[in-house]
């Protein structure tokens, strides 16, 4: 059994969900899910949680028995994490527990409180513990910062400019005004990206994603049960993981994701495809030069090219190969734990012709593309029929 199903999907909105806990927040994602799977909640046999920060943003751990027990359902219920990359390897170990032969239907759950943090420094303090604690973060070190250096990299070696990485987030948040259940459902200019408050040169306020709110939720289940549910389900075929050193003094090149390209091409040889039969995908875009090293370790784009490419067009919903249809973090929000499965959650609807407006026509291979910290934990999954 190589493939599993994509039975149902189900989200809550993305943003200040300042109402409700963050076992509500799963939950509510769940039901939703188990209500478009047409599942019986008795039939699942595990949870698998995706969740960066629940004791830090929150102080709450043992986060998947508190799921389990709002829900009702007395099943294994596992919180999974990764930094950033989290909800993508929940989705793993699901997809891996089914393989397995020992559970047939399985929910997955990403989710993420972030709203309790009040002030940018505490956030900021908080999301660096996806770094390295004793060279990176306790020397001032900064998702911003890395990102930052990774982009004065890139400008320095390929000629990317301000101007074209700024054009992701005009993209991105011209996607989310398409997706309902987006944070931002608002349109950016290249000028205010440009004008807002520089946070690490050359990085600024509006090349960053905001902190919010939100869960999302999966149902997977075996290729021969999913039949019942589904006569035309979704699969992800394959998911690969990728490792890069967590600290940036051990990496050998600032401008490549090596973890990324080394799951990428596991997962097209796996699959028996390659780049260039990819339709679209969804990618890990925290920054905006995120986005643009992604594409390029990713093999849909030229390397050095990504900027041009995004400035082109060609990652648009227009263009050859659609990127972040879904408004991506930048623009559907970045509650870090859900990440991963909002992403598939994208898959999905594009699959299923439910993308609306965002809908891209005639696809076979989607891939989604999850990372912890800057860049250490890389997760590709590739979803198709």
């Amino acid at each position: 059994m190589d493939k599993i199903a994509v039975i149902g999907v189900g989200s809550t909105e993305f943003g200040d969900l300042y109402d409700r806990a963050i076992n509500e927040i799963a939950v509510e994602a769940l039901f939703d899910a188990i209500r478009s799977s047409g599942v019986k909640k008795d039939d699942i046999k595990s949870l698998f949680i995706g969740n960066m920060g629940s004791e830090m943003f929150v102080k709450q751990e043992h986060l998947g028995n508190m799921v389990s027990t709002l829900a009702d359902l007395p099943v294994p219920s596992f919180k999974v994490e990764a930094a950033g990359a989290s909800g993508a390897v929940a989705m793993r170990t699901a997809y891996h527990s089914i393989q397995s032969g020992h559970m047939d239907i399985v929910g997955v759950i990403g989710v993420e409180k972030m709203t309790e943090f009040t002030k940018q420094s505490e956030t900021q303090g908080a999301l660096a513990t996806g770094l390295d604690v004793m060279w990176e973060s306790n020397m001032g070190g900064t998702l911003a910062t890395g990102f930052a250096m990774m982009a004065k990299a890139h400008m320095r070696e390929y000629g990317t400019t301000r101007e074209q990485i700024a054009q992701v987030a005009v993209k991105n948040h011209q996607n989310a005004k398409k997706n309902p259940k987006s944070q931002f459902k608002i349109n950016v200019r290249v000028e205010s990206i440009l004008r807002s408050k520089m946070i690490a040169d050359p990085l600024r306020l509006f090349d960053m994603t905001a902190a919010c709110d939100g869960g999302s939720a999966l149902i997977l289940a075996s290729p021969e049960v999913a039949e019942s549910y589904d006569s035309d389900p979704v699969y992800i075929h394959t998911s690969k993981f990728g490792y890069s050193p967590l600290q940036m003094h051990l990496r050998k090149d600032l401008t490549t994701l090596t973890g990324t390209t080394f799951a990428a091409e596991r997962a097209y040889e796996n699959v028996g495809i390659t780049a260039k039969d990819i339709d679209l995908a969804e990618v890990h875009d925290i920054f905006t030069i995120a986005e643009i090293l992604a594409i390029e370790s990713l093999g849909l784009v030229e390397k050095g090219k990504g900027g041009q490419a995004t400035e082109d067009g060609v990652t648009s919903l227009e263009g050859s190969i659609p990127i972040n249809t879904s408004g991506g973090l930048k623009g559907r929000g970045a509650p870090l734990g859900a990440v991963g499965v909002s992403q598939a959650i994208e898959m999905y609807e594009q699959f299923k012709g439910l993308a609306g407006d965002r809908q891209i026509k005639n696809i076979e291979w989607g891939l989604t593309h999850s990372m912890g910290g800057t860049g250490g934990t890389s997760l590709v999954t590739i979803f198709g029929r």
